[in-house]
């Protein structure tokens, strides 16, 4: 067998060769740039609705990446391409555009480093890994993506891409965990199209970029939200405005006492109208950034904006005021200088604790000032203000796509589908909605104050441009909705399936009721990781004959198996789609009945913290229960 891969691999790249030959491309492979190209004209051609062209163009691509693969040595970034052929079929396919006769080329599985069985917080028979040969993120790797990426996409934001932080960098997707020479991040600097302007990335660095993310793109500073050029350890004498002192720390959001002032409420809604402008996550001056709570609790050059219980010495205090000796001029820069009431208000909150009282600290300040809002409104004036919200929402994001409506009692649903069509989804919505609710409310209550906006789209590339306008991101492959608050709407959107005489409008009913469920916790300030577990969970009981729900049954299992560590989870690195997958499993199990589940909204509604919450319901933080959760998964036998 071993002697006859070289006459099979040599046949594999004959036919892939050919292939390519008759596109037009000679002899000679294609680059991963000319596949990348390739696949930007396919999904070019299918937004523009020739998905026959778009089809040929994938056939291309295919054929391509198959010679690429049949290379001794496969070049960096290809496999990212087979996940790009993977989502353009998946798209077709739900075009209905028969792609039977494409096989998308396999790729060799790169090794990663071994793990370190000895870092505590691994998974149970999974050790996480730390740094291979001793490379440091904060001492090593920062610094370099300061050194060549820093003028442009740390401190800017050039083509879209910004990597802020250790957090931020992790977020956009570049670096795939454990495979250096399939990351993003790897592929443009090997190819030579980063970074741009001249500059070039020494062998060594990349060697050492590559080893770091085989290794598991560990993060082994105190603050994974910190600036990157604070993280990474750069000294003090030569970047000494990189390095803000010590503020308030971002914990948890906390109960108010009366008299005590919101944050959300009162104070987010000052800092937005006035400060925003100059200090948003866009290259703010001064490095100093109010786009969500925790940056603007980090401070920025001139250190900490503020300081708990002492307001009269905070930055911010000093610099609205105007007061003698102040470094720059009086804020907010060419606007009035704010009333004395409102720095009033701004004194007592600091003096007070500056506390956040309301989400958490990664909550945008656009978010927390909109769940202020809703928390003074009642149920139907805040209606009126989620479902405008809602439609403006689907203008901002798809301004061409001409959308249909219809209000139901706690949901409006919206869609680029007929009129005729969206009327018969609207039912199975409304039919579902009504199952979340005995699912999650006890009374009369209503499934969420001030109710959720359901979002339908047609195709699936409706919903990537979505996923790209609003959350400024790629459709992760497999990925058919989400749940999410924008201002003041909370929504679910979701990929309308294709119907079977079969099931009717079954997988409709079980995705609407995984992503309406997901914004009922999403909009009570639940993260991200329990709204979409929960989203599942309880849609499964809405919908249990559904051929989605019953394909949620195996996924958690191997979603599970290819976790690095409990901690990618909570933190959402495990990515959107295996975090439902996981999550659907780890609150299934933990709340298998609707009661816990029912009291935590209860409590939650009642004004406690998510945390809080948790802890009193399931007398555990999740932490905790979800390693015992993982460990007795671990020791099921493996489904055949």
């Amino acid at each position: 067998m071993t002697r006859a891969l070289p006459t099979l691999r040599t046949a594999i790249l004959g036919f892939a060769i050919g292939a390519a030959g008759l596109c037009g491309r000679g002899a000679e492979p294609a680059s991963p740039a000319d596949v990348r190209r390739t696949l930007d004209e396919a999904r070019q051609q299918l937004d523009d609705g020739r998905p026959a062209k778009a089809k040929s163009l994938l056939a291309t691509a295919c054929a391509d990446i198959a010679s690429l693969a049949a290379l001794e040595r496969v070049p960096s970034g290809v496999r990212p391409l087979v996940e790009r052929c993977m989502q353009l079929k998946d798209d077709l396919d739900l075009e209905g555009v028969d792609v039977s006769s494409i096989e998308i080329p396999e790729i060799p599985v790169v090794k990663a480093s071994r793990p370190d069985p000895t870092r505590p917080a691994a998974l149970p028979g999974k050790p996480a890994v730390r740094p291979a040969a001793g490379i440091s993120f904060t001492r090593q790797v920062a610094p370099l993506l300061v050194t060549h990426c820093g003028g442009c996409h740390v401190t800017g934001r050039k083509g879209g891409f910004q990597m802020t932080s250790y957090d931020g960098l992790m977020k956009t997707g570049v670096v795939q965990r454990g495979v250096g020479d399939s990351s993003r991040l790897v592929e443009v600097i090997a190819t030579g199209d980063m970074p741009r302007g001249g500059g070039k990335v020494a062998a060594q660095d990349l060697t050492l970029l590559v080893g770091w993310i085989n290794a598991g793109a560990v993060f082994d500073g105190p603050d994974p939200l910190a600036p990157l050029g604070q993280a990474g350890g750069v000294p003090a004498a030569a970047n000494a405005s990189m390095a803000p002192a010590a503020a308030t720390a971002a914990v948890a959001a906390v109960a108010l006492k009366p008299g005590d002032v919101s944050f959300a409420f009162e104070i987010a809604p000052v800092l937005l109208k006035n400060c925003a402008g100059c200090h948003d996550d866009d290259d703010p001056e001064a490095r100093l950034s109010m786009h969500t709570f925790a940056r603007f609790v980090r401070g920025g050059e001139s250190g900490a904006a503020f300081v708990g219980g002492r307001a009269a010495d905070s930055l911010l205090v000093r610099k609205i005021k105007g007061v003698s000796g102040i470094e720059g001029q009086r804020m907010p820069i060419g606007k009035p200088p704010l009333a004395s009431d409102l720095i009033a208000l701004i004194e007592k909150w600091i003096d007070q604790g500056a506390r956040l009282d309301m989400l958490g600290p990664n909550a945008t300040l656009a978010d927390l000032a909109a769940a202020g809002r809703a928390r003074s409104l009642s149920h139907d004036e805040l209606k009126v203000a989620r479902f405008a919200a809602g439609e403006k929402l689907w203008r901002r994001a798809l301004a061409d796509e001409q959308a249909a409506t219809a209000r139901l009692d706690d949901v409006i649903v919206i869609g680029n589908l007929p009129q005729s069509r969206l009327d018969e989804a609207a039912g199975t919505v409304e039919a579902a909605a009504a199952a979340i609710r005995k699912q999650l409310i006890d009374g009369d209550g209503p499934l969420l104050k001030g109710g959720v906006a359901c979002l339908l789209f047609a195709k699936a590339y409706d919903y990537s441009n979505f996923r790209q306008a609003i959350l400024g991101e790629e459709r992760p492959k497999g990925l058919t909705g989400n749940a999410g608050v924008s201002g003041d709407v909370a929504y679910g959107a979701v990929i309308v399936p294709a119907r079977s005489d079969a099931d009717g409008d079954d997988d409709l009913a079980a995705l609407t009721a995984e992503q309406i469920a997901a914004a009922a916790f999403t909009g009570r300030g639940a993260p991200a990781w329990f709204a979409q577990g929960a989203g599942r969970t309880v849609a499964a009981k809405v919908a249990p004959k559904a051929a989605v729900a019953k394909a949620w049954k195996t996924e958690t299992a191997e979603a599970l198996g290819r976790l690095a560590a409990p901690e990618d989870f909570f933190a959402g690195h495990a990515g959107p789609v295996a975090q439902a997958a996981i999550g659907g499993g780890f609150v299934s199990a933990i709340a298998p009945s609707p009661v816990k589940l029912r009291a935590l909204v209860a409590k939650l509604d009642d004004g406690a913290a998510f945390d809080t919450a948790f802890a009193d319901v399931f007398k555990s933080p999740p932490q905790a229960l979800f390693a015992a959760w993982a460990a007795k998964e671990a020791r099921k036998p493996a489904r055949r």
